[in-house]
């Protein structure tokens, strides 16, 4: 039996289809649309381009020494998170061994994404006591930050990408496909009701 095709109608108030109803009379996705066809090509060569990225890192010796030589140390971590503990260090041990530090005692190194998120990850978590290493330790989260800062810009631009590449596909605004996504997902989160 052929499946029906359901037209949506329109709310009474206004006459105007709901995004989810402009969606559904879409007839769904269109796979093969030269505007997504096209974001997509975008959104693969920037996926390509961050992956070969590495991002800056602007510092001072003494914080890059905190990190590589007290934080390191210090810093806490669960199971398998010593494999990140060990490569992040090791990454940063080569780092040192070029870092050739300004008269002004600044220094600048690139790191890998996967380097610089796994580190950011247990700076944010750290557990320290007293001011001693309070204030080296902020002084840290502060440069990590500012690159962190860069590479989630980049991560912005990928995901905007593939939303609207999803939108053309689907024939409608990116307006409309947030629209459609929060609603669709707000439905699912939604408490059932059990009858019985």
């Amino acid at each position: 039996m052929a499946d029906m095709k359901v037209v949506p109608t329109t709310t009474p108030t206004n006459g105007q289809m709901t995004t989810k109803e402009k969606v559904e009379a879409n007839g769904g996705t269109r796979e093969f649309d030269p505007k997504a066809m096209k974001i997509e090509e975008e959104m693969h060569e920037l996926q390509e381009a961050l992956a070969k990225k590495k991002y800056r890192v602007k510092t001072t010796t003494e914080t890059f020494d905190y990190l590589l030589n007290t934080f390191f140390n210090e810093v806490k971590w669960e199971g398998y998170e010593c494999y990140a503990i060990a490569e992040t260090h090791k990454e940063f041990s080569k780092i040192a061994e070029k870092l050739k530090p300004s008269k002004t005692g600044k220094v600048g190194f690139s790191v890998k994404p996967e380097i610089l998120e796994a580190t950011f990850h247990f700076v944010k978590k750290y557990s320290g006591t007293g001011l001693k290493t309070a204030t080296p330790h902020r002084l840290l989260c502060e440069d990590l930050s500012v690159t962190m800062a860069s590479m989630n810009e980049d991560r912005a631009k990928l995901r905007d990408l593939a939303m609207e590449a999803e939108a053309a596909k689907h024939g409608i605004t990116v307006e409309d496909y947030k629209k459609a996504a929060d609603a669709m997902h707000a439905k699912a989160n939604a408490p059932q009701n059990l009858k019985g």
